[in-house]
Formats: structure tokens, C-alpha cells, sequence
């Protein structure tokens, strides 16, 4: 493994995916940790400011919600990268908005990565095995993917 992605979004299997990743790359690799601001959580946010809505200002609502995914990506980023220092290692990170599947795989690709690392929370009957974000990931990348499942 010279080039990993660890789709990273501050959950314990993200954790423990970098966690992996650190341990049985090599010390040479380069680790990119990605963070996705899922854009439909700008367009329509699940927690909203009504009055920005009854004012018609869906354009400043929306510039709102970035910011504070924004924020909120640089704080998870910085967990990744204490993550790294605490095993002696670096890594370079990475906020990108889209849709996160599709955005993980794309990156990876654009990174020439060799793995795609990645955390499953499976907490839906319905994804058997992998959570929907990993569930897709799989699906959709030719490059080789590690599943982290939550103990």
C-alpha cells in the first residue's frame, strides 16, 4: 500500500480505520484522510434556521450550511490528524462536498490510490453486512476497498 484513502467522518469505525491503515502501512505511504460534506445536507439541511426560510433567503441559508459543515469538517480533520501524531505519522486531509460514495470513490481515483479505507456502522437491518456509505463505496470502486466494521 503506497497511496490510501480513509474516508474519515469521526465516527469509531472511521477511527479505527485510520487506525488500520496507520498500522499496516508502510511508513512511506501516503495516507490522505477525506472528509465529505454530503451536499444534500446544504440544499436540505436537516436542522434549519425558519427564519431564514420565511424570509425566501434560501441562497444565505445555504452559504449558511456550508460554513458550518465547513467548521465542522476541520474539526473532525483535526481529530485524523491527532489520530496520526499520536502513531508518529502524518497525514494530508482532505474536505470535499458531494455525495459521499460517489465522492470517496472519485477522489481516490484522482489520488491514484491503492486502497480505499473505510468504517460501517451498519446500523439498518437492511445493510446486512456494510453501511450504506461502505455498501456503495464497494460497489462502485475498482481500487480495493477495507471495510471497518464498529465492534
Amino acid at each position: 500500500m503506497r497511496r490510501v484513502l480513509v474516508a474519515f467522518d469521526g465516527s469509531e469505525p472511521s477511527k479505527k480505520a485510520l487506525e488500520k491503515v496507520i498500522k499496516f502501512s508502510q511508513k512511506n505511504s501516503s495516507i490522505f484522510v477525506l472528509y465529505v460534506i454530503d451536499e444534500g445536507e446544504i440544499k436540505w439541511p436537516s436542522r434549519i434556521d425558519i427564519s431564514l426560510i420565511w424570509s425566501g433567503n434560501i441562497d444565505e441559508l445555504e452559504k449558511n450550511m456550508l460554513e458550518i459543515h465547513k467548521e465542522y469538517a476541520n474539526r473532525i480533520l483535526k481529530q485524523a490528524e491527532s489520530i496520526a501524531k499520536k502513531n508518529k505519522r502524518k497525514v494530508k486531509t482532505i474536505c470535499e462536498i458531494g455525495f459521499p460514495p460517489d465522492k470517496i470513490v472519485e477522489v481516490a481515483e484522482r489520488l491514484k490510490c491503492d486502497l480505499i479505507a473505510v468504517g460501517s456502522t451498519s446500523r439498518l437491518a437492511f445493510e446486512f453486512i456494510l453501511g450504506s456509505v461502505a455498501q456503495k463505496v464497494v460497489l462502485k470502486s475498482k481500487i480495493p476497498v477495507l471495510v471497518v466494521k464498529q465492534s
